[in-house]
């Protein structure tokens, strides 16, 4: 069903100025470093994983970033603040349940507008920074109602996973699949998944709203964008080819850690 696609015009694709930051997780892997400390405040180098986030967004010309934080967040707003010291604006919204990104999302609704917006999940490291512009340009190239940054994976069953075409256009996509269903979605031997940023039309909030609640009772990002593209909007894939740590385990935090050491001493 295509009905849909006829209320997106291309030409809303417009100059992107606004990201969005969930921040409200409890961070459980971590633990118990994380019962002290906000899984986003933990450092990597010698800054904490949110102000690599930042650095990210500043590096593709973001002027303001909306934080969705939660309990025992209060960290997060003492170190970050207004974003002046940053060179940024940030502003805050709070989940008060945890419902899933995509509930967290939706908070961003009355603040985005009528807007396309970044979302960068706010434990996610990516290097080089420098890449934000390039994601940008693809997104308003491709003339997309969204597009998601994809990293190659070898173990599917932790992540969103999608397949692209010959065009990196979304053909699907799924949250956290078994081995057997992940099999459908490979895009030819790779598996793809999303790589914690997206940028995305603001219609999306319309989909979540008709979104399901999936696994532990959450509201999956992932089944949003694809409820999305099912109704005929054009979602295309960037595939990432720098470095990427989700540190949301002790694996992937020592992981980035160690290369952003390397990088200070070049």
């Amino acid at each position: 069903m295509v009905t849909n696609l006829l209320k997106f015009d291309p030409k809303e694709v417009k100059m992107i100025t606004k990201a969005v930051i969930p921040a409200a997780g409890k961070g459980k892997r971590l633990e118990p470093l994380t019962l002290s400390i906000p899984k986003e405040m933990i450092r990597v180098g010698q800054k904490p994983i949110i102000e690599h986030v930042i650095d990210l967004l500043k590096a593709g010309d973001i002027k303001d970033v909306l934080i969705i934080t939660g309990w025992k967040k209060g960290a997060i707003l003492d170190y970050i603040g207004s974003g002046q010291r940053l060179g940024i604006n940030v502003y805050y919204r709070v989940q008060d349940e945890q419902m899933g990104i995509a509930h967290a999302i939706n908070h961003a609704k009355n603040w985005v507008k009528d807007e396309d917006f970044i979302v960068v999940y706010g434990d996610n490291y990516f290097k080089p920074v420098s890449v934000m512009k390039d994601i940008i340009k693809f997104h308003q190239e491709k003339k997309a109602a969204a597009t998601v940054v994809l990293h190659e994976i070898e173990d599917p069953r932790r992540f969103g996973v999608v397949k692209i075409d010959n065009s990196n256009k979304v053909v699907g996509m799924i949250e956290k699949p078994s081995w057997e269903q992940a099999e459908a979605f490979k895009s030819g031997n790779i598996y793809y998944n999303i790589a914690g940023m997206i940028i995305v039309n603001s219609k999306i909030f319309e989909f979540i709203e008709k979104t399901k609640p999936g696994a532990n009772n959450e509201l999956q990002f992932t089944d949003s964008l694809e409820l999305m593209r099912k109704a005929g909007y054009p979602i295309y894939g960037y595939v990432f080819k720098g470095l990427r740590y989700d540190i949301g385990t002790f694996e992937s935090l020592k992981l980035a850690d160690k290369q952003e050491w390397e990088n200070s001493k070049c």
